[in-house]
């Protein structure tokens, strides 16, 4: 498994995230499922095929629970390149899951026989394929999309939606219906693509984690440069509109550098002098330099 795979993994298994990501897709932004009513569901699956088991896994997994009755099980993909099988892929994830619930109902009815027979009470699979890559998504996203079909059969090959998300190019108002880092993670991707695009302003609530996902994303170490908080010594957290802001900032720096030292190599320029410039003690400059010179 990739650092990209479980980068993403290890920030939306937070309660308050996956919670964000379902009210504000499935319920406009309100909070209706609550970060307590979230229970973890292992991500791991498996199927038999001939005399052996195969083993498949979601990204993400959790059981939602209301007063201590199942309401569903979500799910979560992540996808940085676009997939022409994902149908498959989805439709196999929540069939697994159909299937363990008639399992455990089937079991259930056993330990019951001698009492009355209750309709069994399945509850609904949702999973959220979200795309993080920067090429729009124009391919499958259904099933009938990937098969090479008959037309007689068509009638009778039930369909199978995906719920595909492309997070660069979701609508600024619906990007706005989320309130964790999760939020964050879009204003990111969609600052790439337009740099004049408005950052929201909200703290960060998980950001180391949200600094390995952008550094596995985009490979950039300078994000781990970035302290946590505004201020070291309130040990409080970062908004995103600094982090950028921040990141840019080393960005011209590491431009700066760059320039002087192709200046001193050409012997156009002294050490002495271009750590003046940079307002840096020769020292710290020499320092840059190597730092420059290793990434």
């Amino acid at each position: 498994m990739g650092q990209k795979d479980i980068a993403e993994k290890v920030l939306e298994s937070y309660n308050d995230v996956f919670a964000d990501i379902v009210n504000g897709f499935v319920f406009k932004g309100k909070k209706v499922v609550k970060e307590d009513d979230l229970q973890e569901m292992s991500p791991v699956s498996a199927f038999k095929s001939g005399r052996k088991y195969h083993k498949q896994e979601r990204d993400v997994a959790k059981l939602w629970k209301e007063n201590g009755i199942r309401v569903a099980l979500c799910g979560i993909e992540n996808q940085t390149t676009v997939d022409s099988s994902m149908p498959l892929r989805v439709i196999a994830y929540d069939g697994v899951a159909y299937k363990k619930q008639l399992v455990e109902n089937s079991k259930s009815k056993k330990k019951k026989k001698k009492e009355p027979v209750e309709q069994p009470k399945f509850y609904p699979v949702i999973t959220f394929v979200l795309y993080l890559g920067d090429r729009p998504w124009n391919n499958n996203k259904n099933l009938l999309d990937v098969l090479t079909l008959r037309p007689e059969f068509k009638p009778f090959v039930s369909d199978y939606k995906i719920n595909l998300i492309d997070l660069s190019n979701l609508p600024d108002e619906q990007v706005k219906l989320f309130k964790s880092d999760f939020r964050s993670l879009i204003d990111w991707l969609k600052k790439q693509k337009d740099p004049d695009y408005e950052v929201d302003p909200r703290t960060l609530d998980h950001p180391d984690e949200l600094k390995q996902l952008l550094y596995s994303m985009s490979g950039d170490e300078r994000v781990f440069a970035i302290p946590n908080s505004s201020n070291e010594e309130d040990g409080g957290t970062i908004t995103m509109c600094e982090f950028i802001d921040k990141l840019e900032a080393k960005g011209e720096t590491k431009g700066q550098l760059k320039l002087l030292i192709s200046l001193i190599n050409k012997g156009l320029l002294t050490i002495q002098q271009a750590a003046k410039e940079m307002g840096m003690t020769v020292a710290k400059f020499k320092a840059a330099m190597k730092e420059v010179a290793t990434n």
